[in-house]
Protein backbone atom coordinates (compact mmCIF):
# COMPACT_ATOMS: atom_id res chain seq x y z
CA UNK A 1 0.00 0.00 0.00
CA UNK A 2 1.23 3.49 -0.87
CA UNK A 3 0.92 5.56 2.30
CA UNK A 4 -0.19 9.13 1.68
CA UNK A 5 -1.92 11.83 3.71
CA UNK A 6 -5.09 11.35 1.60
CA UNK A 7 -5.29 7.67 2.60
CA UNK A 8 -4.04 8.11 6.17
CA UNK A 9 -6.03 11.06 7.59
CA UNK A 10 -9.73 11.82 8.04
CA UNK A 11 -11.19 14.92 6.43
CA UNK A 12 -14.52 14.99 8.32
CA UNK A 13 -13.79 15.18 12.05
CA UNK A 14 -15.91 14.61 15.14
CA UNK A 15 -14.49 17.22 17.53
CA UNK A 16 -16.43 16.11 20.60
CA UNK A 17 -14.15 13.23 21.56
CA UNK A 18 -10.75 11.58 21.09
CA UNK A 19 -10.17 8.42 19.06
CA UNK A 20 -7.48 5.76 18.84
CA UNK A 21 -4.92 7.03 16.35
CA UNK A 22 -5.47 10.73 17.08
CA UNK A 23 -2.28 12.79 16.89
CA UNK A 24 -2.40 15.29 19.76
CA UNK A 25 -0.18 18.34 20.17
CA UNK A 26 1.91 19.22 23.23
CA UNK A 27 1.40 16.35 25.67
CA UNK A 28 4.04 15.88 28.42
CA UNK A 29 5.88 12.57 27.94
CA UNK A 30 8.27 11.12 30.53
CA UNK A 31 11.81 10.07 29.59
CA UNK A 32 14.93 9.18 31.51
CA UNK A 33 17.24 12.22 31.50
CA UNK A 34 19.99 12.06 28.88
CA UNK A 35 23.02 9.90 29.73
CA UNK A 36 21.25 8.36 32.73
CA UNK A 37 20.39 4.64 32.59
CA UNK A 38 18.59 4.28 35.96
CA UNK A 39 16.31 6.48 38.02
CA UNK A 40 17.58 9.02 40.52
CA UNK A 41 15.46 8.69 43.67
CA UNK A 42 14.06 11.78 45.36
CA UNK A 43 14.05 11.81 49.16
CA UNK A 44 13.23 14.51 51.75
CA UNK A 45 16.34 16.21 53.12
CA UNK A 46 17.66 15.12 56.55
CA UNK A 47 16.11 18.18 58.26
CA UNK A 48 12.70 17.76 56.62
CA UNK A 49 9.72 16.92 58.87
CA UNK A 50 8.35 14.80 56.02
CA UNK A 51 9.19 11.14 55.43
CA UNK A 52 9.37 9.26 52.13
CA UNK A 53 5.99 7.65 52.80
CA UNK A 54 4.45 11.10 53.37
CA UNK A 55 5.67 12.27 49.97
CA UNK A 56 4.42 9.12 48.25
CA UNK A 57 0.94 9.85 49.66
CA UNK A 58 0.97 13.26 47.97
CA UNK A 59 2.07 15.52 50.82
CA UNK A 60 4.13 18.51 49.74
CA UNK A 61 7.79 18.72 50.70
CA UNK A 62 9.78 21.92 50.27
CA UNK A 63 13.15 20.26 49.71
CA UNK A 64 14.00 16.98 47.99
CA UNK A 65 17.43 15.49 47.46
CA UNK A 66 18.29 13.40 44.40
CA UNK A 67 20.41 10.26 44.89
CA UNK A 68 21.39 7.46 42.46
CA UNK A 69 19.41 4.40 43.52
CA UNK A 70 22.59 2.34 43.82
CA UNK A 71 23.71 4.49 46.75
CA UNK A 72 20.60 3.79 48.87
CA UNK A 73 20.31 0.53 50.79
CA UNK A 74 16.58 0.99 51.39
CA UNK A 75 15.74 1.74 47.74
CA UNK A 76 12.28 0.65 46.54
CA UNK A 77 11.23 -0.29 50.07
CA UNK A 78 8.75 2.49 50.86
CA UNK A 79 4.99 2.50 50.51
CA UNK A 80 4.08 -0.33 48.16
CA UNK A 81 7.75 -0.71 47.16
CA UNK A 82 7.54 2.74 45.58
CA UNK A 83 9.83 5.74 45.15
CA UNK A 84 9.60 9.30 43.91
CA UNK A 85 12.01 9.62 40.98
CA UNK A 86 13.65 12.38 38.95
CA UNK A 87 12.50 12.24 35.34
CA UNK A 88 12.55 14.46 32.27
CA UNK A 89 9.14 15.48 30.95
CA UNK A 90 9.00 16.89 27.43
CA UNK A 91 6.05 18.42 25.58
CA UNK A 92 5.66 16.30 22.51
CA UNK A 93 3.13 15.45 19.84
CA UNK A 94 1.76 11.97 20.60
CA UNK A 95 -0.51 9.37 19.05
CA UNK A 96 -3.24 7.76 21.17
CA UNK A 97 -2.89 3.96 21.33
CA UNK A 98 -5.81 3.31 23.70
CA UNK A 99 -8.81 1.73 21.99
CA UNK A 100 -11.54 4.26 21.14
CA UNK A 101 -14.14 2.32 23.12
CA UNK A 102 -11.96 2.52 26.26
CA UNK A 103 -11.12 6.22 26.12
CA UNK A 104 -14.17 7.40 28.08
CA UNK A 105 -13.54 4.97 30.94
CA UNK A 106 -9.77 5.21 31.45
CA UNK A 107 -7.95 7.49 33.89
CA UNK A 108 -4.80 7.16 31.77
CA UNK A 109 -4.35 6.98 27.99
CA UNK A 110 -1.64 4.82 26.43
CA UNK A 111 0.31 6.96 23.97
CA UNK A 112 3.46 6.91 21.85
CA UNK A 113 5.50 10.06 21.13
CA UNK A 114 5.71 11.31 17.56
CA UNK A 115 9.09 12.27 16.11
CA UNK A 116 10.14 13.66 12.69
CA UNK A 117 11.53 11.04 10.35
CA UNK A 118 14.76 13.08 10.14
CA UNK A 119 15.56 11.59 13.55
CA UNK A 120 16.21 8.26 11.80
CA UNK A 121 19.14 7.20 9.66
CA UNK A 122 18.70 7.76 5.92
CA UNK A 123 18.95 4.01 5.33
CA UNK A 124 15.84 3.40 7.47
CA UNK A 125 13.52 5.87 5.71
CA UNK A 126 12.30 3.58 2.94
CA UNK A 127 11.47 0.88 5.49
CA UNK A 128 9.69 3.46 7.64
CA UNK A 129 7.58 4.75 4.73
CA UNK A 130 6.42 1.20 4.02
CA UNK A 131 5.66 0.63 7.72
CA UNK A 132 8.37 -2.01 7.76
CA UNK A 133 10.10 -0.83 10.94
CA UNK A 134 8.63 -2.93 13.70
CA UNK A 135 8.85 -0.28 16.45
CA UNK A 136 7.63 2.65 14.32
CA UNK A 137 4.33 3.70 12.73
CA UNK A 138 4.64 5.98 9.74
CA UNK A 139 2.81 9.32 9.69
CA UNK A 140 3.09 11.19 6.37
CA UNK A 141 3.21 14.97 6.44
CA UNK A 142 -0.04 16.92 6.21
CA UNK A 143 0.92 20.62 6.59
CA UNK A 144 0.34 22.65 8.63
CA UNK A 145 -0.83 20.00 11.12
CA UNK A 146 1.92 17.37 10.73
CA UNK A 147 4.66 19.59 9.34
CA UNK A 148 6.97 16.86 8.06
CA UNK A 149 6.98 13.11 7.56
CA UNK A 150 7.02 11.63 11.04
CA UNK A 151 6.57 8.41 12.98
CA UNK A 152 5.15 7.21 16.28
CA UNK A 153 7.87 5.47 18.28
CA UNK A 154 6.16 2.48 19.90
CA UNK A 155 9.26 1.69 21.97
CA UNK A 156 8.58 4.84 24.04
CA UNK A 157 4.88 4.11 24.61
CA UNK A 158 3.67 5.07 28.09
CA UNK A 159 0.60 6.08 30.11
CA UNK A 160 -0.41 9.75 30.37
CA UNK A 161 -3.15 11.05 32.72
CA UNK A 162 -6.49 11.72 31.05
CA UNK A 163 -6.33 15.30 32.37
CA UNK A 164 -3.91 16.15 29.53
CA UNK A 165 -6.66 15.40 26.99
CA UNK A 166 -9.42 17.91 27.88
CA UNK A 167 -12.63 17.27 25.95
CA UNK A 168 -13.30 20.96 25.40
CA UNK A 169 -9.96 21.34 23.60
CA UNK A 170 -10.21 18.54 21.03
CA UNK A 171 -10.23 21.00 18.13
CA UNK A 172 -7.30 23.01 19.50
CA UNK A 173 -5.14 19.99 20.33
CA UNK A 174 -5.93 17.62 17.46
CA UNK A 175 -3.25 17.64 14.75
CA UNK A 176 -4.67 14.77 12.65
CA UNK A 177 -6.94 11.74 12.92
CA UNK A 178 -6.34 8.39 11.26
CA UNK A 179 -8.83 6.93 8.80
CA UNK A 180 -10.26 3.48 9.48
CA UNK A 181 -7.73 2.02 7.04
CA UNK A 182 -4.81 3.66 8.83
CA UNK A 183 -6.20 2.72 12.26
CA UNK A 184 -6.28 -0.95 11.25
CA UNK A 185 -2.67 -0.62 10.10
CA UNK A 186 -1.78 0.92 13.48
CA UNK A 187 -3.42 -2.01 15.27
CA UNK A 188 -1.47 -4.42 13.05
CA UNK A 189 1.77 -2.60 13.88
CA UNK A 190 0.98 -2.80 17.61
CA UNK A 191 0.30 -6.53 17.24
CA UNK A 192 3.62 -7.10 15.51
CA UNK A 193 5.57 -5.01 18.02
CA UNK A 194 4.02 -6.20 21.29
CA UNK A 195 3.14 -9.73 20.23
CA UNK A 196 3.97 -12.39 17.69
CA UNK A 197 1.44 -14.23 15.55
CA UNK A 198 1.72 -18.04 15.64
CA UNK A 199 3.66 -18.83 12.48
CA UNK A 200 5.58 -16.94 9.79
CA UNK A 201 4.15 -13.76 8.25
CA UNK A 202 4.91 -11.50 5.30
CA UNK A 203 7.79 -9.81 7.17
CA UNK A 204 9.54 -13.12 7.84
CA UNK A 205 12.00 -15.02 5.65
CA UNK A 206 12.45 -18.77 5.44
CA UNK A 207 15.61 -19.85 7.24
CA UNK A 208 15.92 -23.05 5.23
CA UNK A 209 14.21 -24.37 2.12
CA UNK A 210 11.19 -26.39 3.14
CA UNK A 211 7.49 -27.12 2.92
CA UNK A 212 5.11 -24.92 4.91
CA UNK A 213 1.42 -25.24 5.73
CA UNK A 214 -1.13 -22.39 5.72
CA UNK A 215 -2.38 -21.76 9.27
CA UNK A 216 -5.48 -19.81 8.17
CA UNK A 217 -6.73 -22.52 5.80
CA UNK A 218 -6.26 -25.21 8.44
CA UNK A 219 -8.07 -23.38 11.27
CA UNK A 220 -10.78 -21.70 9.19
CA UNK A 221 -11.61 -24.38 6.62
CA UNK A 222 -9.92 -27.57 7.82
CA UNK A 223 -7.89 -27.64 4.59
CA UNK A 224 -4.26 -28.64 4.19
CA UNK A 225 -2.55 -26.16 1.85
CA UNK A 226 1.19 -26.51 1.42
CA UNK A 227 3.85 -24.44 -0.36
CA UNK A 228 7.61 -24.69 -0.65
CA UNK A 229 9.65 -21.57 0.17
CA UNK A 230 13.32 -21.18 -0.68
CA UNK A 231 15.86 -20.27 2.01
CA UNK A 232 15.97 -16.48 2.44
CA UNK A 233 12.68 -15.90 0.60
CA UNK A 234 9.87 -13.83 2.09
CA UNK A 235 6.71 -15.73 2.91
CA UNK A 236 4.00 -14.88 0.41
CA UNK A 237 0.19 -15.13 0.51
CA UNK A 238 -1.62 -18.44 0.40
CA UNK A 239 -3.09 -19.12 -3.08
CA UNK A 240 -6.31 -20.42 -1.46
CA UNK A 241 -7.16 -17.79 1.20
CA UNK A 242 -4.71 -14.96 0.39
CA UNK A 243 -3.52 -14.85 4.04
CA UNK A 244 0.17 -14.93 4.93
CA UNK A 245 0.66 -17.11 7.99
CA UNK A 246 2.65 -20.32 7.61
CA UNK A 247 4.09 -23.05 9.83
CA UNK A 248 6.98 -25.35 8.98
CA UNK A 249 6.01 -28.95 8.25
CA UNK A 250 8.46 -31.36 9.94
Amino acid sequence: MTISAEVWYEQQLDLTSYYQGDIIRDVPVLFLPDKISKWFLLRPGPKSPKLVDDILKGEICKWLESTPEGQLKDRWQHGDKSELVAAMAQLNDVIILTQTCDIQNRSFYQIAPVFPESKLKQSALQHLRENDLQYAFYLPAVPPYVKENSYADLSYSCAVPKAYFPKDLVQARLAARLTNIARIELQSQLLNYFGRPFGFGARDRAITKGEYGCVACFFRFGKSVKLTFEAGANFGPCPECNQTLWIAIP
